[in-house]
């Protein structure tokens, strides 16, 4: 009978396993202990912002949503503690024949919970968003902030800020505090589903991204926490578009890696707006090539941003028109102008679509993928099959989309980890002091001194060829991701270099 590692061998996952893990531990639990620089003053400074922005959204709330709306209990007598407290605040009711004294009440805090959302959407008579798989009542972030931009209603702004506030606090500020080091420090382990790396307590991979101009964010507070410390400068080497690539890569798609490379989000705009050009331009050469897709991002940023990125995006996880059009209601007008998208994608790219269509029928006739860097995944409903008036009927299931990212993530996710590996190899991990890597980039805390030698020894690494990813077709020499590097005293304030 085989041995473990024989079967690992046999069934083309041994490499994973080899490299991924047992070789890739020991580093992570390095990078661990030199930790992620948060400076006290500035996570004191932050926290008590966002504390108090929390507590000004909560109070607004309560002005803003009617009595009727509100928990309310009677009570047999005057309560000797009027003030606001955690059981909320008492007051008087008007006289009624049986009360003509008035009874006395406590009126609880209102909190925007899903029930109380919706009590409070009905009472104003505005529409109660629906859950896009389930059909119940949903109040979640996007559909909050669709109602305030339809109705201008300001309890919807104040909830969008409470609720940012809050998140940012509990699932952020909380575990970021600092050691006596003035770091902290995170504990990595790996996501078997796609093979990205994630990390607990806290996690580093998950800091807030972006700041919403519309409601107030907290990237830009949060993220100016992370300072260098004393004589060290933060430095992030970021691949560019590499999901969009190792999806052209999988597909064997010379056109969409072309694209990828230069920007595939202009190319679809062009398609969306009709530019009479826009047929013509994969015949051009790069130069010329790029100097359009510019002026396209130029003038019609609205429909590149808004409607091809996230088009582009959910392509690539395999995402259907429904789900597309739910998850960005403020960009598309209908869920047919968003399957009108998707349609533009595959007209425009017949080699991608075929393989986005192959390898779903590859998982659900396997039930499982094996990728090149040796990753298994199992997949339960690629397909759901049911025989509807006496015909069967084959739509997407639950792993539909599942099946189609796999691959194209597996790629990007092994081949962030095969660098930091031949990183490793070159003693510069703690040369230059490696303490983070978030979705597909790696962060340095580089000495000053060591700066300018840590820039180009890490970006050629990290652009060499893969020894992976080779395809006869679209990367016969493996493939090669262009990196941007960007750098500054603090998370916030990176600049390129």
């Amino acid at each position: 009978m085989d041995g473990l590692l024989q079967v690992l061998s046999r069934n083309g996952i041994y490499r994973g396993y080899q490299r991924h893990i047992l070789s890739l531990e020991p580093i992570l639990d390095r990078m661990s202990e030199r930790g992620f620089p948060v400076s006290p003053e500035a996570f004191a400074e932050a926290e008590a912002l966002i504390l108090n922005d929390m507590d000004r959204a909560h109070a607004a709330m309560q002005e803003l949503v009617p009595l009727s709306c509100k928990a309310i209990k009677l009570l047999k007598r005057e309560p000797k503690n009027k003030a606001p407290n955690g059981a909320g605040t008492c007051i008087r009711l008007e006289p009624s024949p049986m009360r003509p004294e008035g009874p006395w009440a406590r009126v609880k805090e209102w909190t925007p919970s899903n029930k109380g959302l919706v009590a409070y959407m009905k009472h104003r008579k505005h529409p109660v968003p629906k859950n896009f798989k389930t059909d119940k009542d949903t109040t979640n972030k996007l559909e909050i902030a669709r109602l305030f931009r339809a109705t201008k209603d300001p309890l919807y702004e104040q909830v969008l800020y409470y609720r940012k506030a809050q998140t940012v606090l509990k699932n952020h500020i909380k575990n970021w505090a600092p050691g006596p080091d003035g770091l902290v420090h995170s504990t990595f382990y790996y996501d078997p589903a796609t093979g990205q790396l994630s990390s607990r307590r806290p996690n580093v991979q998950n800091a807030p991204k972006r700041d919403d101009p519309e409601f107030g964010g907290y990237a830009k507070v949060f993220r100016s926490m992370i300072k260098a410390r004393s004589g060290h400068m933060l430095l992030e080497f970021d691949y560019k578009s590499f999901h969009a690539q190792t999806l052209a890569f999988e597909a064997q798609d010379p056109a969409y890696l072309r694209l990828a490379k230069l920007d595939i989000h202009s190319y679809l705009a062009a398609f969306l707006i009709r530019e009479p050009r826009a047929s013509q331009a994969l015949g051009w050469p790069d130069d010329e090539l790029r100097e359009y897709l510019k002026w396209i991002k130029k003038n019609h940023q609205y429909v590149r941003d808004g409607k091809a990125k996230p088009a582009i995006l959910g392509y690539g996880f395999g995402m259907g028109a429904g789900k597309l059009y739910d998850q960005n209601k403020e960009s598309f007008n209908s869920r047919s102008e968003a399957k009108r998208v998707l349609d533009t994608l595959d007209s425009a790219f017949p080699v991608t679509k075929r393989f986005r269509d192959n390898i779903r029928q590859k998982a659900h006739d396997q039930g499982y993928l094996i990728s090149r860097h040796g990753y298994l995944r199992y997949f339960r409903e690629v397909y759901n099959v049911k025989w509807v008036n006496g015909q069967m009927v084959s739509r997407p299931g639950d792993d539909s989309e599942a099946a189609i990212a796999f691959l194209p993530a597996n790629d990007a996710f092994g081949e962030i980890k095969d660098c930091i590996l031949r990183l490793e190899v070159l003693n510069v991990l703690e040369r230059y002091r490696f303490v983070n890597t978030v979705h597909d980039s790696l962060v340095f805390e580089c000495p000053l001194n060591l700066v300018d030698e840590c820039v180009p020894i890490v970006q050629n690494s990290m652009q060499r060829p893969s020894e992976i990813l080779i395809d006869p077709i679209v990367a016969p020499n493996g493939l090669s991701v262009e990196v941007d590097v960007s750098a500054g005293l603090d998370w916030a304030h990176l600049k390129g270099i």
